[in-house]
Protein backbone atom coordinates (compact mmCIF):
# COMPACT_ATOMS: atom_id res chain seq x y z
CA UNK A 1 0.00 0.00 0.00
CA UNK A 2 1.29 3.39 -0.95
CA UNK A 3 1.90 5.73 1.98
CA UNK A 4 0.70 9.29 1.81
CA UNK A 5 2.89 11.90 3.43
CA UNK A 6 0.92 14.95 4.54
CA UNK A 7 2.63 18.25 5.17
CA UNK A 8 0.52 20.37 7.49
CA UNK A 9 0.94 24.11 7.10
CA UNK A 10 0.19 25.89 10.40
CA UNK A 11 -1.76 29.17 10.09
CA UNK A 12 -2.42 31.06 13.35
CA UNK A 13 -6.18 31.23 14.00
CA UNK A 14 -6.08 34.98 14.56
CA UNK A 15 -5.01 35.51 10.92
CA UNK A 16 -7.53 33.24 9.18
CA UNK A 17 -10.05 35.17 7.13
CA UNK A 18 -9.00 38.52 8.58
CA UNK A 19 -7.77 41.55 6.70
CA UNK A 20 -4.73 42.99 8.41
CA UNK A 21 -4.96 46.71 9.24
CA UNK A 22 -3.16 49.53 7.54
CA UNK A 23 0.05 49.65 9.59
CA UNK A 24 0.24 53.44 9.34
CA UNK A 25 -3.29 54.16 10.60
CA UNK A 26 -4.42 54.11 14.22
CA UNK A 27 -8.04 54.21 13.06
CA UNK A 28 -7.45 51.10 10.97
CA UNK A 29 -5.99 49.27 13.98
CA UNK A 30 -8.93 50.33 16.16
CA UNK A 31 -11.40 49.00 13.58
CA UNK A 32 -9.43 45.76 13.34
CA UNK A 33 -9.46 45.23 17.11
CA UNK A 34 -13.17 46.13 17.30
CA UNK A 35 -14.01 43.47 14.70
CA UNK A 36 -11.60 40.73 15.76
CA UNK A 37 -10.98 41.32 19.44
CA UNK A 38 -7.54 41.26 21.06
CA UNK A 39 -5.31 38.58 22.51
CA UNK A 40 -3.08 39.35 25.51
CA UNK A 41 -1.07 42.52 24.77
CA UNK A 42 -2.67 43.35 21.40
CA UNK A 43 -3.92 46.93 21.22
CA UNK A 44 -2.87 50.59 21.03
CA UNK A 45 -0.15 51.55 23.52
CA UNK A 46 1.50 54.80 24.55
CA UNK A 47 5.27 54.82 25.02
CA UNK A 48 6.40 56.85 28.03
CA UNK A 49 10.13 57.55 28.26
CA UNK A 50 12.34 60.43 27.12
CA UNK A 51 9.75 60.98 24.38
CA UNK A 52 6.13 59.97 24.04
CA UNK A 53 4.45 58.31 21.05
CA UNK A 54 1.99 55.57 20.19
CA UNK A 55 2.48 51.97 19.09
CA UNK A 56 0.10 49.33 17.78
CA UNK A 57 0.83 45.79 18.98
CA UNK A 58 -0.60 42.92 16.95
CA UNK A 59 0.03 39.17 17.08
CA UNK A 60 1.95 37.52 14.28
CA UNK A 61 2.47 33.80 14.72
CA UNK A 62 3.54 33.26 18.34
CA UNK A 63 5.07 36.73 18.68
CA UNK A 64 3.65 40.23 18.93
CA UNK A 65 4.86 43.00 16.63
CA UNK A 66 4.80 46.66 17.68
CA UNK A 67 4.39 49.20 14.87
CA UNK A 68 4.95 52.96 15.17
CA UNK A 69 1.78 55.04 14.75
CA UNK A 70 3.34 58.47 15.25
CA UNK A 71 6.62 59.61 13.78
CA UNK A 72 9.44 59.61 16.33
CA UNK A 73 13.08 60.29 15.40
CA UNK A 74 14.08 58.00 12.54
CA UNK A 75 10.89 55.96 12.83
CA UNK A 76 7.92 56.67 10.61
CA UNK A 77 4.32 55.42 10.91
CA UNK A 78 4.19 51.74 9.96
CA UNK A 79 7.82 50.99 10.93
CA UNK A 80 8.41 47.96 13.12
CA UNK A 81 9.64 49.15 16.54
CA UNK A 82 9.74 45.98 18.63
CA UNK A 83 8.74 42.34 18.96
CA UNK A 84 7.38 40.77 22.13
CA UNK A 85 7.21 37.11 23.11
CA UNK A 86 5.41 35.82 26.17
CA UNK A 87 7.30 33.66 28.65
CA UNK A 88 5.94 30.79 30.76
CA UNK A 89 3.57 33.33 32.31
CA UNK A 90 1.73 36.04 30.41
CA UNK A 91 2.94 38.58 32.98
CA UNK A 92 6.51 38.39 31.62
CA UNK A 93 7.56 39.18 28.05
CA UNK A 94 10.91 39.09 26.27
CA UNK A 95 11.45 42.19 24.14
CA UNK A 96 13.56 42.94 21.07
CA UNK A 97 13.54 46.73 20.83
CA UNK A 98 14.91 48.89 18.02
CA UNK A 99 16.69 51.93 19.44
CA UNK A 100 16.77 55.39 17.84
CA UNK A 101 19.89 54.46 15.84
CA UNK A 102 18.17 51.21 14.68
CA UNK A 103 20.42 49.07 16.89
CA UNK A 104 18.71 46.19 18.72
CA UNK A 105 18.29 46.06 22.50
CA UNK A 106 17.01 42.98 24.30
CA UNK A 107 15.07 43.36 27.51
CA UNK A 108 12.58 41.61 29.75
CA UNK A 109 9.32 43.38 30.58
CA UNK A 110 6.73 42.98 33.28
CA UNK A 111 3.07 43.14 32.25
CA UNK A 112 0.76 44.58 34.93
CA UNK A 113 -2.98 43.95 34.63
CA UNK A 114 -2.44 43.75 30.86
CA UNK A 115 -2.48 47.55 30.95
CA UNK A 116 1.15 48.48 31.70
CA UNK A 117 4.45 47.04 30.42
CA UNK A 118 7.60 48.14 32.28
CA UNK A 119 11.16 47.43 31.09
CA UNK A 120 14.67 48.93 30.85
CA UNK A 121 16.57 50.24 27.81
CA UNK A 122 18.64 50.62 30.13
CA UNK A 123 16.64 53.59 31.45
CA UNK A 124 13.28 52.64 32.92
CA UNK A 125 10.45 53.07 30.42
CA UNK A 126 6.78 52.18 30.34
CA UNK A 127 4.07 51.33 27.85
CA UNK A 128 0.47 51.82 28.90
CA UNK A 129 -2.59 50.61 27.04
CA UNK A 130 -4.75 53.21 25.32
CA UNK A 131 -7.19 50.97 23.42
CA UNK A 132 -9.26 48.88 23.75
CA UNK A 133 -10.46 49.20 27.35
CA UNK A 134 -10.03 45.97 29.25
CA UNK A 135 -13.16 44.11 30.24
CA UNK A 136 -12.26 42.38 33.47
CA UNK A 137 -14.24 40.13 35.77
CA UNK A 138 -13.47 39.49 39.41
CA UNK A 139 -12.45 35.96 40.28
CA UNK A 140 -12.54 36.34 44.04
CA UNK A 141 -15.20 38.89 44.95
CA UNK A 142 -18.90 38.18 44.65
CA UNK A 143 -20.20 41.55 43.53
CA UNK A 144 -23.34 42.16 41.51
CA UNK A 145 -22.81 43.52 38.01
CA UNK A 146 -22.37 47.27 38.09
CA UNK A 147 -21.84 47.43 41.85
CA UNK A 148 -18.64 48.63 43.45
CA UNK A 149 -17.12 46.55 46.23
CA UNK A 150 -15.80 49.49 48.22
CA UNK A 151 -14.34 52.96 48.18
CA UNK A 152 -11.44 55.02 49.45
CA UNK A 153 -10.01 58.43 48.68
CA UNK A 154 -6.98 59.85 46.89
CA UNK A 155 -5.21 63.06 45.91
CA UNK A 156 -4.19 64.09 42.39
CA UNK A 157 -0.50 65.03 42.33
CA UNK A 158 0.13 65.78 38.65
CA UNK A 159 -1.60 67.40 35.68
CA UNK A 160 -1.27 64.11 33.79
CA UNK A 161 -3.49 62.26 36.27
CA UNK A 162 -1.21 60.52 38.79
CA UNK A 163 -3.02 59.91 42.09
CA UNK A 164 -1.75 58.85 45.52
CA UNK A 165 -3.87 56.58 47.73
CA UNK A 166 -3.40 53.71 50.18
CA UNK A 167 -2.29 50.29 49.02
CA UNK A 168 -5.08 48.64 50.99
CA UNK A 169 -7.64 50.68 49.04
CA UNK A 170 -6.70 49.20 45.66
CA UNK A 171 -5.27 45.83 46.77
CA UNK A 172 -6.71 42.97 44.66
CA UNK A 173 -8.85 45.41 42.66
CA UNK A 174 -9.84 44.34 39.15
CA UNK A 175 -11.44 47.66 38.24
CA UNK A 176 -10.74 51.15 39.56
CA UNK A 177 -12.78 54.26 38.85
CA UNK A 178 -12.14 57.74 40.22
CA UNK A 179 -14.59 60.61 40.59
CA UNK A 180 -13.72 64.25 41.11
CA UNK A 181 -14.82 67.74 40.17
CA UNK A 182 -13.58 68.86 36.75
CA UNK A 183 -14.91 71.88 34.87
CA UNK A 184 -17.46 72.39 37.67
CA UNK A 185 -18.91 68.92 37.16
CA UNK A 186 -18.37 65.55 38.85
CA UNK A 187 -16.66 63.36 36.28
CA UNK A 188 -15.66 59.69 36.30
CA UNK A 189 -12.53 58.12 34.79
CA UNK A 190 -10.91 54.70 34.67
CA UNK A 191 -7.61 54.30 36.50
CA UNK A 192 -4.88 51.67 36.75
CA UNK A 193 -2.28 50.78 39.35
CA UNK A 194 1.19 52.12 38.48
CA UNK A 195 3.32 51.51 41.59
CA UNK A 196 2.78 50.25 45.14
CA UNK A 197 4.59 50.33 48.48
CA UNK A 198 3.03 47.56 50.55
CA UNK A 199 5.28 48.18 53.56
CA UNK A 200 4.18 51.81 53.95
CA UNK A 201 0.64 51.17 52.63
CA UNK A 202 0.94 53.54 49.67
CA UNK A 203 -0.01 53.23 46.01
CA UNK A 204 0.22 55.34 42.87
CA UNK A 205 -2.61 54.99 40.38
CA UNK A 206 -3.04 56.89 37.11
CA UNK A 207 -6.01 57.89 35.03
CA UNK A 208 -5.99 55.87 31.79
CA UNK A 209 -9.09 57.06 29.99
CA UNK A 210 -9.65 58.37 26.47
CA UNK A 211 -11.94 61.08 27.84
CA UNK A 212 -9.26 62.54 30.12
CA UNK A 213 -7.25 65.40 28.62
CA UNK A 214 -5.21 66.41 31.65
CA UNK A 215 -5.61 69.13 34.26
CA UNK A 216 -4.64 72.72 34.87
CA UNK A 217 -1.88 73.58 37.32
CA UNK A 218 -2.44 72.17 40.80
CA UNK A 219 -2.95 75.02 43.30
CA UNK A 220 -1.39 73.51 46.43
CA UNK A 221 2.13 72.87 47.72
CA UNK A 222 3.66 69.41 48.29
CA UNK A 223 5.54 69.80 51.57
CA UNK A 224 8.24 67.15 51.94
CA UNK A 225 9.67 68.32 55.27
CA UNK A 226 8.18 67.19 58.56
CA UNK A 227 5.56 69.34 60.29
CA UNK A 228 5.51 70.17 63.99
CA UNK A 229 3.25 68.94 66.77
CA UNK A 230 0.36 71.37 67.17
CA UNK A 231 0.07 72.14 63.44
CA UNK A 232 -3.56 72.74 62.51
CA UNK A 233 -4.60 70.11 59.96
CA UNK A 234 -7.54 69.17 57.76
CA UNK A 235 -8.37 65.64 56.58
CA UNK A 236 -10.12 65.40 53.18
CA UNK A 237 -11.92 62.34 51.92
CA UNK A 238 -15.03 60.37 51.09
CA UNK A 239 -15.90 58.32 54.19
CA UNK A 240 -18.61 55.69 53.59
CA UNK A 241 -19.43 57.43 50.31
CA UNK A 242 -21.17 54.41 48.79
CA UNK A 243 -23.26 53.59 51.84
CA UNK A 244 -24.20 56.01 54.63
CA UNK A 245 -22.56 59.39 54.14
CA UNK A 246 -23.01 60.18 50.44
CA UNK A 247 -20.57 61.31 47.77
CA UNK A 248 -20.06 64.89 48.89
CA UNK A 249 -16.49 65.40 50.07
CA UNK A 250 -16.01 65.58 53.85
CA UNK A 251 -13.41 67.69 55.70
CA UNK A 252 -12.55 67.25 59.37
CA UNK A 253 -10.09 69.30 61.39
CA UNK A 254 -7.65 68.71 64.23
CA UNK A 255 -3.97 69.00 65.02
CA UNK A 256 -0.84 66.88 64.70
CA UNK A 257 -0.68 65.39 68.19
CA UNK A 258 2.52 63.38 67.67
CA UNK A 259 5.26 63.06 65.06
CA UNK A 260 5.16 59.29 65.47
CA UNK A 261 2.27 56.91 64.98
CA UNK A 262 1.12 53.60 66.40
CA UNK A 263 3.76 51.97 68.58
CA UNK A 264 6.23 54.76 67.77
CA UNK A 265 6.03 54.35 63.98
CA UNK A 266 8.19 57.16 62.51
CA UNK A 267 6.55 56.98 59.07
CA UNK A 268 3.29 58.44 60.34
CA UNK A 269 1.82 61.38 62.23
CA UNK A 270 -0.80 60.91 64.92
CA UNK A 271 -3.66 63.35 64.32
CA UNK A 272 -6.85 64.34 66.12
CA UNK A 273 -8.90 65.01 62.96
CA UNK A 274 -11.66 62.34 62.91
CA UNK A 275 -11.43 59.83 60.04
CA UNK A 276 -13.70 56.93 59.14
CA UNK A 277 -13.80 54.08 56.68
CA UNK A 278 -13.45 55.56 53.18
CA UNK A 279 -11.08 58.30 54.35
CA UNK A 280 -8.21 55.93 53.59
CA UNK A 281 -5.97 57.41 50.91
CA UNK A 282 -7.27 60.93 51.35
CA UNK A 283 -4.85 63.82 51.91
CA UNK A 284 -3.95 65.79 55.03
CA UNK A 285 -3.39 69.53 54.55
CA UNK A 286 -2.38 72.30 56.93
CA UNK A 287 -4.07 75.70 57.10
CA UNK A 288 -1.65 77.16 54.53
CA UNK A 289 -2.57 74.74 51.75
CA UNK A 290 0.45 72.46 52.19
CA UNK A 291 0.02 68.75 51.52
CA UNK A 292 1.38 66.85 54.56
CA UNK A 293 0.55 63.20 53.92
CA UNK A 294 -1.97 60.41 53.27
CA UNK A 295 -4.54 59.42 55.91
CA UNK A 296 -4.44 55.68 56.42
CA UNK A 297 -5.94 54.38 59.66
CA UNK A 298 -7.22 55.10 63.15
CA UNK A 299 -7.93 53.51 66.50
CA UNK A 300 -11.40 52.27 67.39
CA UNK A 301 -13.37 54.72 69.49
CA UNK A 302 -13.75 52.15 72.27
CA UNK A 303 -9.93 52.19 72.55
CA UNK A 304 -9.25 55.93 72.15
CA UNK A 305 -11.13 58.95 70.80
CA UNK A 306 -9.92 60.96 67.80
CA UNK A 307 -6.72 59.05 67.11
CA UNK A 308 -5.84 58.79 63.44
CA UNK A 309 -2.64 58.13 61.52
CA UNK A 310 -1.27 59.86 58.43
CA UNK A 311 1.63 58.59 56.31
CA UNK A 312 4.13 61.43 55.97
CA UNK A 313 4.62 63.10 52.61
CA UNK A 314 8.34 62.24 52.59
CA UNK A 315 7.42 58.55 52.22
CA UNK A 316 5.06 59.42 49.39
CA UNK A 317 8.01 61.15 47.71
CA UNK A 318 10.15 58.02 48.13
CA UNK A 319 7.54 56.04 46.19
CA UNK A 320 7.31 58.70 43.47
CA UNK A 321 11.09 58.57 43.05
CA UNK A 322 10.92 54.98 41.73
CA UNK A 323 8.37 55.75 39.02
CA UNK A 324 9.71 55.35 35.44
CA UNK A 325 8.67 58.90 34.63
CA UNK A 326 9.57 61.96 36.70
CA UNK A 327 6.61 63.91 38.09
CA UNK A 328 6.74 67.64 38.72
CA UNK A 329 5.21 67.90 42.18
CA UNK A 330 2.82 70.76 43.03
CA UNK A 331 4.65 73.76 44.50
CA UNK A 332 2.10 76.57 44.38
CA UNK A 333 1.82 78.69 47.55
CA UNK A 334 -1.09 80.91 46.49
CA UNK A 335 -3.51 79.20 48.91
CA UNK A 336 -1.68 80.84 51.83
CA UNK A 337 -3.21 84.21 50.96
CA UNK A 338 -6.88 83.17 50.72
CA UNK A 339 -9.49 82.26 53.33
CA UNK A 340 -9.86 78.74 54.69
CA UNK A 341 -13.22 78.24 52.96
CA UNK A 342 -11.69 79.21 49.61
CA UNK A 343 -8.70 76.93 50.28
CA UNK A 344 -11.06 74.03 50.87
CA UNK A 345 -12.95 74.73 47.64
CA UNK A 346 -9.72 74.71 45.62
CA UNK A 347 -8.17 71.64 47.26
CA UNK A 348 -11.41 69.65 47.05
CA UNK A 349 -11.23 69.74 43.24
CA UNK A 350 -8.16 67.47 43.40
CA UNK A 351 -9.37 65.02 46.04
CA UNK A 352 -10.83 61.95 44.35
CA UNK A 353 -13.33 59.28 45.29
CA UNK A 354 -11.68 55.94 44.50
CA UNK A 355 -14.10 53.09 43.75
CA UNK A 356 -12.95 49.48 43.37
CA UNK A 357 -14.29 46.05 42.52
Amino acid sequence: MRKLILILLFIPLNTIGQDLPDLTSEESFRDYFDKNGTELIEGIWEYSGNTSYRLAIIKKGYKFNAYVLERSGRFRPGNLKATFETAATDEVVSINWLMGDKSKKKSVGRVKNNAIIEFSLPQEVMLYRIYPKLQKTSKTKKVKTGEWAGNGSGIIISKSGYIVTNHHVIEDADDIEVEFILNDQVQKFNAEIVQVDKVNDLAIIKIFDMNFDGLDDLPYNFKSRSSDVGTKVYAYGYPMALSLMGKEIKITDGIISSKTGFDGNVTTYQITAPIQGGNSGGPLFDDKGNFLGINSSGLRKDVADNVGYTIKSSYVMNLLDVLPKTIDLPSDTKLQSISLTEQIKEISKFVVLVKVK
